[in-house]
């Protein structure tokens, strides 16, 4: 008679079959993950001693470019004050109105010559509207002296405040000149008077 060890199963084709389908499901599912770090650590070694080319730098190719912003369109300066002293007249432009628009004082340009002052600014309006560039160019009635002459900004108000330092002390009653032949910005010479008709 035959141990209990040594005796033997008898198994059945169904169950040989089924046997060797699950060696083969395992063997495939276990070389898959083998290859794969087979060759991902293959290509390590191939790298350090230089049979594999580097991985690519990635650098820029197009660079979408910024939409330039919108032009400031111009609007002129009509309203201002101006006040006469004997030595210098001033000029008064106010730039901040509540709930409308303010300066954006890095914009702000003063140019005085001798016979005419032009400030400009760029006001700063709601979002998503255009900028507006404020303009104020006047064609002063007297000579005044550019290199004395000044301005500054109000911080409270805002407010622009030019100083026209005059060639000549004097009164002025106008600070525009309204001369149709009014002499080149940079002459010294006063504006021709017109002549009164004579009368008989």
């Amino acid at each position: 008679m035959l141990s209990e060890e040594q005796s033997t199963t008898t198994v059945t084709p169904e169950q040989q079959q089924e046997q060797q389908q699950e060696k083969s499901d395992a063997s495939s599912t276990k070389a898959k993950p083998n290859s794969y770090y087979y060759w991902h650590g293959h290509e390590k070694e191939r790298a350090k001693v230089g049979d594999v080319a580097p991985l690519p730098t990635p650098f820029l190719v197009k660079k979408d470019a910024t939409s330039p912003t919108t032009a400031a369109m111009t609007y002129p300066i009509t309203k201002y004050g101006w006040s006469d002293g004997e030595k210098a007249a001033s000029v008064y432009v106010d730039t901040k109105f509540e709930g409308q628009e303010s300066m954006d004082a890095g914009t702000l340009s003063v140019e005085i010559t001798k016979r005419r002052l032009v400030l400009s600014y760029t006001a700063i309006v709601e979002p998503g509207k255009t900028p507006r560039r404020k303009l104020l160019s006047l064609p002063l009635a007297r000579p005044v002296k550019p290199d004395e002459s000044s301005h500054k900004v109000k911080e409270a108000s805002a407010q622009i405040v030019v100083r026209l330092v005059k060639r000549e002390p004097s009164s002025w009653f106008e600070l525009v000149s309204t001369s149709k032949t009014a002499p080149a910005e940079d002459s010294d010479d006063e504006p021709e008077k017109e002549r009164p008709s004579d009368s008989e």
